[in-house]
């Protein structure tokens, strides 16, 4: 028997379905067919609240049910269906090996690539897809396909469809028991031609219902119809309009029917167009039921046709309706008469704009909070959100109510993410990705700092943090190992650089390999989780040297999950990754001789993660769900979160090769129509308050975005319902900033920051209390806030104050603090990232603080400053050059073979050249030091001294390690780096300590390779307290000081008189940039892009601060060898 039943309410269908089973026996199983598991697990949910539990409840899918049904009438049918993609795709691949040499398979042959490769699986998908659809909606062409027919007429619809013809004819060859006949075929031939009797007994007095919209295809409800004969059949479908809504047009069509039919656009005037725009998806499927009702001769039930309402009279308030009301009953009766009963605006409908996930996501938290503190008995279960894109969302929203407050904390039930959050699979895809692509210095860092691996393999942050330097430090650049990657800097070279370094302490060459020290006694630990990880990496990356069979793919990834997760905790998502492997491996049994390499395998294997993944269900908090997959279930409060204009609806472009684009049908889906459906589905399933959020703003230049072209249609039918013309389209889309008074439907856009000032004025005030302080503070007025502001802004008013008394007394050291000469150094020559980090607590990365990911392949060291600079300490300290050269060789800081003996000798002998021009004899001020002869004359090293030079200046005590000494005593400080105001700065700040506390008339000189410093401190005690004094209040207060562009501005001058404009030019180039992008800019340091961002300084303003900090540094040295010198002394 066939029954239908059409209703407006899903909770009223829902209890009418619940109502149908209540006849039958307690051990009967209730099937029915959904759209979706969510609506399966909310129809569970509302029948354990009828009875206390749901048992025997079993919520199917309609394909699933129907080969099920077909099985039971049909013998020798399998499990299941042969036409799976899942199983398809791999007999396809086998078939794509043998296709014929012919050009009517050249435009396929071009798609597929090599054997095994990713092109050649992705087409294999694609057509595996195809052939699904036509199963569902075109099983007339593959009928014809079999007798060797086209599919429609007489030619080939498409270039493509002679080779799907060959590939379907082959397929049914591979397939068991539908070569002859498809099993559809075969069962509607049983069901025409068996008694009732038979097929009753056959089907054991099954019964089954269809709840909500399930997308099938006229076939599908046809064979629905045919089996009422046998079996119970009830269908509750929802209907959004209790009239007759076929004909109603969407707006283009409408413009269409005005444009060339002006004498008929009468009739569709006063009609919810977006019912029309929207509802094409719902109309299709209430015709397909409509003419299901004709041909089979049942009468169909509506109770809800007889209503003048589609919600309860009693629920408007003050008797008249909400806006959200009038919409619904608009659509209800087809008319736009409901909005006329409307006082006014409120807010039952509110449309808001943001700059960004995250600030859409606080706001959603602040409207919620209001929901639940002006509607009565609301719950977190009574509210759902509809995500357009649940991977950008979830993690927006997951972070942003879980950081509130605790007494403003929101429940939250997200599901339905495609991927999962769970790390540990994260992990597994990362160890197969390295597999593919090989494994390098920011894949390394991705994957050991994966928080489930990390608890897989023991490791502690800590442990993490120092395994990761240590690699790094060894040379772990690119590579498993020798045959991998690079020969030196691979992982495996690396690994044995630590393990020696462990097992002798020291930096040391052993025969041909260098100790890299660090994971000594306990810290050694971390390298037994590591071993495991490297092993199982090389063995992957051994796999991929050639494409292999799916089977052994999957043996060998199963074997690296059970070595590396056998203890891990997070055993739930590990057997997600055992249960996908095991399907994969099933799957690809189908066809024998079918091969992968790494990449399509790791394509395979993400795709068989995503279909286990879990399904979006209502849980009893907030329930955030992509949109779509709770299609229709009502809820008090409906949020619609980043519908953007690129993200919804998707644009569900076909693939070239689906032919169904050449011959469309009446109930053929498409991806936008969907996507419209759902979207009406979600608004008309809000039963009080509809919230739309959208990014209508770029957060670095406040520019306008469009959102979602849906959004665009429901604000202009608001404003047209609501006073305005609707055949007059909107120039632009109404905006109105939070706080201000619209005259009509608007997006209401909010605040970039969550301190705004508006965010806190008018009754509807943000419930954020931890950002009020800083929103009042910020709409101070500019003067009042001068002070705390500070010299940021006001550099001559910081250039007027004494030093001493403007630094913060808590930021001042204890007395007889020890304190390093590196952090008066710091402070000076790094002023930006000084205060952040001491008053902040922010530490910044340096610029070179990550390794380079490749081997260098051309020796560098000789211009590697950094390297020469090791070397330069080295041989300062003493050490032989034979030794030097024979430890640098064997360092992973250069290459392999050859070019590493290069590398090592030219960065050593750089080395050697600098020290040599320190120790010639101090040239004349007009003579360039490099002009002296090496060793003509020149100095000694002298004995370093073995003690640290410690003296009291004031309050603190000053620390520095002895500095090298030539055989006249005089200080030598060399740099392998441009000259700069770090090696000046620690220069002259050593030489003043050495003055004050060991020999009062010694002198310093510092070597750059462009640049002879002589370095005079007349004033030792002068200029270390000028130094604490300048450091202290660089330390509590971000002081507009810019070091190297003085320090260029200050060289310039010096060229000689009248170059003031020039300086100053040159000066600011360096610190804000030029045109030719030479040289780094100043502010583009990370500390200064930090703490002035977008800011333009004018260095002529921030000199006069920049001369009384420094000035006294340049006072005391004097530059030879330069072209600075010649113009100095002419």
């Amino acid at each position: 028997m066939l029954r239908l039943r059409f209703d407006h309410r899903l909770e009223r269908l829902a209890d009418a379905l619940l109502d149908s089973f209540d006849d039958a026996g307690p051990f009967d199983e209730r099937v029915v067919v959904v759209p979706s598991t969510g609506v399966g697990r909310w129809l569970q949910q509302r029948d354990a609240q009828r009875h206390g539990v749901s048992a025997r409840l079993r919520p199917e899918f309609a394909g699933r049910w129907l080969w099920n049904t077909m099985r039971a009438v049909l013998d020798r049918l399998p499990a299941q269906s042969p036409f799976d993609p899942e199983r398809v795709r791999w007999h396809l691949l086998a078939l794509l090996d043998e296709l014929p040499d012919g050009e009517d398979f050249a435009l396929l042959r071009k798609r597929l690539g090599e054997r095994g490769s990713i092109a050649r699986l992705s087409a294999a998908d694609a057509v595996a897809r195809a052939f699904e659809r036509y199963l569902a909606y075109r099983r007339d062409w593959l009928a014809r396909w079999q007798r060797g027919q086209w599919a429609e007429g007489q030619a080939a619809l498409d270039v493509h469809e002679i080779w799907q013809r060959w590939l379907w004819t082959r397929l049914l060859g591979r397939l068991p028991g539908v070569r002859d006949e498809h099993p559809y075929d075969a069962f509607a031939r049983v069901l025409a031609e068996s008694d009732a009797a038979q097929l009753e007994r056959a089907l054991g007095g099954r019964r089954v219902a269809i709840f909500g919209r399930v997308d099938l295809s006229p076939e599908q409800f046809a064979l629905f119809g045919r089996l009422a004969a046998s079996i119970d059949v009830s269908i509750f479908a929802p209907d959004p309009c209790r009239e007759l809504w076929s004909d109603l047009l969407d707006p283009a069509s409408l413009a269409r029917v005005r444009a060339q039919r002006p004498d008929e656009a009468w009739l569709y005037d006063g009609e919810p167009s977006i019912l029309g725009s929207w509802g094409r998806a719902h109309r299709d499927f209430v015709a397909q039921l409509l003419e299901l009702e004709e041909r089979f001769g049942v009468q169909a039930e509506a109770p809800g046709r007889e209503e003048p309402l589609p919600f309860d009279p009693g629920d408007a308030r003050d008797e008249a309706p909400t806006a959200l009301q009038a919409l619904h009953a608009s659509v209800f009766l087809r008319s736009d008469a409901p909005w006329r009963a409307l006082r006014g605006l409120d807010d039952s409908i509110r449309i808001i704009g943001t700059h960004g996930p995250v600030r859409e996501a606080e706001i959603l938290h602040e409207i919620l909070l209001e929901c639940f503190a002006t509607m009565p008995g609301l719950a977190p279960a009574d509210v759902v959100v509809h995500c357009a894109d649940i991977e950008t969302a979830a993690p927006a929203i997951e972070g942003v109510f879980e950081s509130v407050p605790v007494e403003r904390r929101i429940p939250l039930a997200i599901s339905g993410r495609l991927r999962g959050i769970d790390p540990a699979i994260d992990a597994v895809e990362a160890i197969l990705g390295a597999a593919v692509h090989g494994i390098d210095a920011a894949r390394l860092d991705a994957l050991l700092r994966n928080p489930a691996l990390a608890e897989a393999l023991s490791l502690d942050e800590s442990e993490v943090d120092a395994l990761l330097d240590g690699l790094a430090r060894a040379g772990a650049r690119r590579g498993v190992d020798a045959h991998d990657g690079a020969s030196k800097h691979n992982l495996q070279a690396a690994t044995d650089r630590l393990l020696l370094g462990a097992a002798v302490g020291l930096e040391q060459v052993c025969g041909d390999l260098f100790a890299v020290p660090g994971a000594q006694g306990t810290r050694a630990r971390a390298l037994d989780g590591w071993l495991a990880l490297s092993e199982a990496l090389g063995r992957l990356r051994a796999l991929a040297s050639r494409p292999r069979p799916p089977r052994e793919w999957c043996e060998a990834l199963g074997g690296v999950v059970e070595t590396i997760f056998v203890r891990s905790r997070a055993q739930a998502a590990v057997q997600r990754v055992r249960e996908a492997i095991d399907r994969l491996a099933a799957s690809s049994d189908e066809a024998a001789g079918v091969v992968l390499d790494a990449a399509a395998f790791a394509s395979a294997f993400g795709e068989a993660i995503a279909q286990g993944a879990p399904a979006a269900v209502p849980g009893g908090a907030v329930t955030v769900v992509p949109i779509g997959s709770l299609r229709g279930v009502p809820y008090r409060v409906v949020c619609l979160f980043g519908f953007d204009e690129r993200s919804f609806p998707r644009r569900g472009a076909r693939d070239e090769i689906d032919l169904m684009r050449h011959a469309p049908r009446f109930g053929d889906r498409l991806v936008r129509n969907d996507d419209r459906g759902a979207f009406l589905d979600a608004v008309l399933a809000a039963r009080e308050r509809l919230v739309v959020s959208c990014r209508s703003r770029d957060a670095r230049d406040d520019s306008p975005l469009n959102p979602s072209p849906l959004v665009v249609e429901l604000l202009a039918w608001l404003a047209a319902r609501l006073g305005g013309d609707e055949r007059a389209a909107p120039a632009s889309i109404p905006r109105v900033r939070r706080g201000e008074a619209g005259g009509g439907p608007a997006l209401v856009e909010y605040p970039l920051h969550p301190f705004s000032r508006r965010n806190f004025e008018g009754g509807q005030a943000d419930r954020a209390s931890e950002w009020l302080a800083t929103a009042r503070a910020a709409s101070a007025p500019l003067a009042s806030r001068a002070a705390a502001i500070g010299a940021l802004f006001d550099a001559e008013a910081a250039a007027d104050v004494d030093p001493a008394a403007a630094a913060d007394p808590a930021a001042v050291d204890e007395v007889d603090a020890v304190v390093p000469i590196e952090r008066l150094r710091r402070a000076l020559s790094d002023p930006a990232r000084t205060w952040l980090r001491e008053s902040l607590g922010v530490a910044l990365p340096s610029d070179g603080d990550e390794p380079p990911e490749h081997e260098p392949l051309w020796p560098e060291s000789a211009r590697d400053a950094q390297q020469v600079q090791r070397c330069v300490e080295r041989l300062l300290a003493g050490d032989d050059r034979a030794r030097l050269v024979r430890e640098l060789q064997c360092s992973p800081t250069t290459p392999a073979g050859a070019a590493g003996a290069i590398d090592a000798e030219a960065a050593v002998a750089r080395a050697r050249s600098l020290i040599e021009r320190a120790l010639a004899s101090s040239p004349s001020t007009g003579a360039p030091a490099a002009a002296a002869e090496p060793g003509a004359g020149a100095a000694q090293l002298a004995p370093r001294r073995s003690e640290p030079v410690v003296a009291r200046v004031g309050d603190l005590r000053l620390r520095m390690s002895p500095p090298a000494l030539d055989s006249h005593g005089r200080l030598l400080f060399v740099s392998a780096y441009p000259l700069g105001p770090h090696a000046l700065i620690d220069a002259w700040l050593r030489t003043a300590l050495w003055r004050f506390a060991v020999d009062s008339t010694a002198t310093g000189r510092l070597i750059t390779p462009d640049q002879a410093v002589e370095v005079n401190c007349a004033d030792a005690l002068r200029a270390l307290e000028h130094a604490i004094e300048w450091s202290r209040r660089i330390s509590t207060q971000p002081l507009p000081l810019f070091p190297r562009s003085w320090l260029c501005h200050a060289r310039e001058l010096m060229r000689g008189r009248g170059r003031e404009r020039v300086a100053l030019e040159r000066a600011q180039a360096t610190l804000a940039g030029d045109d030719s992008g030479f040289r780094t800019p100043e502010l583009a340091q990370p500390a200064m892009r930090a703490l002035y961002r977008d800011v333009e300084i004018d260095f002529e303003g921030v000199l006069p601060l920049c001369d009384r900090v420094y000035r006294p540094i340049f006072d005391d040295t004097s530059l030879a060898g330069s072209a600075e010198a010649e113009g100095a002394a002419s």
